[in-house]
Formats: C-alpha cells, sequence, structure tokens
C-alpha cells in the first residue's frame, strides 16, 4: 500500500496531465491517506470561491471512496514516535502524525512531492517525491 500526501492529492482533484505518470507507477497498489490529509483537501475547498465549491467537495467525496483513509489513532501516534527517534523538529509533530498513520496502517511508501518537508531518510518508511 502507498499513501498519498495532500499535494499529490490535489494535483490529482485538478487533473494535472503530469499525474498520469504518477498513477502509472503505482497500478496495482492499493492506494491511501489519512485523514489529516483530507482534512487539509476539505478546508482548501472551502476555502475557495463560493463559485464551484458543489463540484469541488463531490470530487472531495469521489476521491475518498478510492482511498484507503487511515486513522490518526495510537497505534499511530506510536509509529510516529518510533519514526521520529528523537528527530522530532526534522517535521511538524502533524506531519509525523501523517507518517506514523501510513506506518501504522501498513503503507510501504509516502508519495509527495519535492516541495513538500518531510525527513527523506527514514528507513522503515520510504519517501518518494514525484514532479507535479
Amino acid at each position: 500500500m502507498k499513501a498519498l500526501d495532500t499535494p499529490v492529492l490535489l494535483e490529482l482533484l485538478r487533473g494535472r496531465p503530469s499525474m498520469g505518470k504518477v498513477l502509472k507507477s503505482l497500478e496495482g497498489e492499493e492506494l491511501a491517506t489519512t485523514e489529516i490529509n483530507l482534512f487539509e483537501l476539505e478546508a482548501i475547498s472551502r476555502s475557495g470561491p463560493r463559485h464551484g465549491r458543489d463540484q469541488r467537495r463531490a470530487a472531495l467525496d469521489r476521491l475518498r471512496r478510492k482511498l484507503t483513509v487511515l486513522p490518526i489513532d495510537a497505534r499511530a501516534v506510536q509509529a510516529a514516535i518510533a519514526l521520529s527517534s528523537g528527530r522530532l523538529r526534522d517535521a511538524t509533530a502533524t506531519e509525523w502524525l501523517m507518517l506514523g498513520a501510513a506506518s501504522a496502517g501498513g503503507c510501504s511508501e509516502w508519495v509527495t512531492t519535492p516541495s513538500a518537508h518531510y525527513p527523506k531518510d527514514l528507513a522503515k518508511l520510504p519517501v518518494r517525491s514525484v514532479s507535479k
């Protein structure tokens, strides 16, 4: 299972042609994201112009149904602590929790964009950057 970060999901929702290559590379994989990522997407969809808001929310609902949504729970917290290994300053608490949820959920990789800030050297959960 591969976990998709907010910038990747946002590009998918926007229908960016470059995401076709990313999806092709993930073909056959179960795709997941976390509740935090979906919260971020929901906040973005609501903060945009009123015109088109219903379409953005409908697209987000369709995306949610296609993904395994990983919870932020005690297992995610413990996995985040294990991944951070005392390096809490390398990422925000939110970023560690997203990575922890992905790790606890059985994801083999965190898929994000080069502009996202994540520790890239996690042995237990590799981080892959894909271009937009």
